[in-house]
């Protein structure tokens, strides 16, 4: 689930297609707007901290973006919301599906950085995001490399709440650098897709 509770009882969902999985090819190629789709409680335990008034750091890592854009949506409800940095990670171009709509959050909201990467630059379309954000005057490209590296390089994010999620190996990587970087590990919440799938 991607947003926040909202007054009209939508929802929005972040699938990732694995071929010969039992769910996301029905939800992907077999339903259309209007399907009634029935669902049990969500199974994730990521949640914001609501009170904490600190800078907010978010890393998400392929489909690990759904539960932190529900965290982005929440604080957008804020009538003063905190600085929030999201970086968004994937391992080609192609696997940052949703950075047209982060783009034209970032351009909402000035308190949000969006930073994107890639790991492997040999795969994708080749497009180049622009972000206007604060933060990022003149936008940017996407950035390349490992995303936990490239979360410590525009740090310091010892003030921040830090949110991560994503595939095990990243986040790991990510709560080690943090960590390093001397974020607060009681100030540190994640979840791995091992997790969600329990």
């Amino acid at each position: 689930m991607a947003n926040a509770p909202r007054p009209d009882h939508t929802v929005d969902f972040h699938v990732r297609l694995v071929d010969g999985g039992p769910v996301s090819p029905v939800l992907v190629r077999g339903t259309e707007t209007g399907d009634r789709v029935r669902m049990g409680a969500p199974v994730g335990t990521l949640t914001l901290d609501e009170s904490s008034g600190r800078d907010v750091l978010l890393v998400a890592g392929s489909t690990g973006l759904a539960p932190l854009k529900a965290i982005l949506e929440q604080i957008s409800l804020r009538p003063d919301p905190p600085r929030v940095h999201l970086f968004f990670g994937a391992r080609t171009r192609d696997g940052l599906y949703d950075l047209e709509d982060l783009t034209k959050l970032a351009g909402e909201f000035p308190w949000l950085t969006v930073v994107p990467a890639v790991s492997d630059e040999s795969g994708g379309h080749g497009f180049t995001a622009r972000l206007q954000s604060g933060g990022r005057a003149g936008g940017g490209d996407v950035e390349h490399g490992n995303l936990s590296d490239i979360v410590a390089g525009h740090g310091p994010w010892d003030g921040h709440d830090a949110y991560v999620c994503g595939p095990s190996a990243m986040v790991g990587h990510t709560v080690e650098q943090l960590a390093r970087l001397g974020v607060p590990r009681d100030r540190i919440r994640l979840e791995t897709f091992a997790d969600a799938q329990r």
